[in-house]
C-alpha cells in the first residue's frame, strides 16, 4: 500500500464531492499497480515512478558461525569465549591425572586445552549432524523428530 505525502493530500482535499469516487478508484488502481510491482521485486522509488531496480532479499541467505570459522579461521572473540568455556571444568581426566612429573598447573593447563580441541570438534560434528538432520527431514516430509 502506498503511503499519503503532501501532494497526494492536498489533492484528494481539493476534490468536490462529485468526482470523489473516481479519484478514489484511480487511487485505488495505482496502488494496486504498485503493490504488484514490488511483489514482482520492482522498486518503486521517487513518487511511485518505476524504477525497475530488482528490491533486495530482506533475508539473505546466512551462514552458520561454524561454516565461516571452517572457511574462514576462528576470530578471537569466539576463541576467547571457548577458552572461558573450557577453564570452567575443574576436573583432571586420568591420563593427565597420572602424570608424575608435571605440576598441578600444567596439568590444568593442558586439561584446559583438550577441553577446548573437545568443544571445537564437537561444534564441528554438530553442524555436520544439523545438515544431515536437515536433509534427511527434507526428503522424509511424513516423519517427524519428537
Amino acid at each position: 500500500m502506498t503511503t499519503i505525502n503532501r501532494r497526494f493530500f492536498l489533492g484528494a482535499a481539493a476534490i468536490s464531492p462529485l468526482t470523489a469516487r473516481e479519484a478514489a478508484e484511480k487511487a485505488m488502481e495505482e496502488a494496486v499497480r504498485i503493490s504488484q510491482m514490488e511483489a514482482a521485486g520492482i522498486s518503486t522509488f521517487a513518487d511511485s515512478i518505476p524504477s525497475y531496480v530488482p528490491v533486495p532479499d530482506p533475508m539473505p541467505e546466512k551462514r552458520g558461525l561454524w561454516d565461516f570459522i571452517r572457511d574462514v579461521g576462528m576470530p578471537d572473540w569466539k576463541h576467547e569465549d571457548l577458552k572461558a568455556d573450557a577453564r570452567r571444568s575443574r576436573t583432571l581426566d586420568p591420563d593427565i591425572a597420572a602424570m608424575r612429573s608435571v605440576s598441578l598447573r600444567a596439568k590444568m593447563n593442558m586439561q584446559w586445552e583438550r577441553n577446548y580441541q573437545h568443544l571445537v570438534k564437537r561444534a564441528m560434528d554438530q553442524m555436520r549432524m544439523e545438515r544431515m538432520k536437515r536433509a534427511f527431514f527434507s526428503g522424509n516430509p511424513d516423519v517427524y523428530e519428537y
